[in-house]
């Protein structure tokens, strides 16, 4: 059954009117009851949702016939998807066509992803929740820790440790996580997580006349060299 077929059924089973759907609905009488005889789906969603409102229905009910209605009951659909409905059904073949050949390509990628993340290795693996500081230097790491299930740390990933600050950025972001192979050693130009006189610091290695040197890559903050009487120890390489 039709969308205006169901709306005329239903004002004789709930003993309304035309004219007073009309006003409930905000629209012109003429042009309801024009739309009614019409015996066609052409009303806007708005109109739609109104008539369903003064009807005490669900659009669901009112729009698809019966075999869809508890599809789409179930999707909860909502205010954008009906919004998009009523574009979709403005164009012509053409954009139609278009739009389907989208959908399809979407789907298909969100297909791929989700086989991609069901065969993809979830680990476990530690991070640690006292950041290393990308900016002024943090107590040593403690024990505070969580065991975070991940299918993005990479193999070699020991553990992984919130940044703090904004002294690695572009490239590392406050808050993010960055993930950590333990090593002691660093080549110059790698980055790794420091521990810098007991505080713990995210930097970039790098020697400057045999001085090392522990170098931030937001041009606003300055080197820290590092001094004989430092105690400089690497925790580990960041992995990139």
């Amino acid at each position: 059954m039709s969308f205006n077929k169901k709306v005329v059924k239903l004002l004789k089973e709930k003993k309304k009117t035309k004219a007073q759907l009309a006003k409930a609905a905000g629209i012109p009488y003429t042009t309801l009851d024009s739309m009614l005889k019409r015996d066609s789906d052409s009303a806007r969603i708005k109109t739609v949702y109104k008539i369903a409102e003064y009807l005490d229905v669900s659009i669901e009910e009112l729009v698809f016939d019966e075999q869809l209605q508890s599809v789409t009951s179930k999707n909860n659909i909502t205010d954008e998807e009906y919004a998009l409905l009523e574009s979709y059904r403005l164009i012509d073949e053409r954009g139609k066509s278009t739009i389907s050949a989208l959908l399809n390509l979407e789907v298909g990628r969100k297909n791929q992803l989700s086989m991609a993340l069901n065969n993809a290795s979830v680990r476990k693996i530690p991070v640690y929740m006292s950041p290393a500081a990308a900016g002024e230097p943090l107590p040593i790491l403690a024990d505070d820790y969580s065991m975070v299930r991940t299918i993005e740390a990479p193999e070699e990933a020991t553990f992984g440790i919130r940044i703090s600050g904004d002294s690695m950025e572009p490239v590392i972001y406050d808050s993010s996580v960055v993930w950590v192979k333990k090593q002691e050693t660093l080549q110059p130009g790698e980055i790794g997580i420091f521990l810098l006189n007991g505080e713990s610091l995210c930097k970039r290695l790098e020697y400057y006349d045999g001085n090392c040197t522990l170098i931030s890559l937001n041009p606003k903050y300055k080197p820290i060299e590092v001094f004989e009487n430092d105690d400089l120890r690497v925790v580990g390489k960041v992995l990139m």
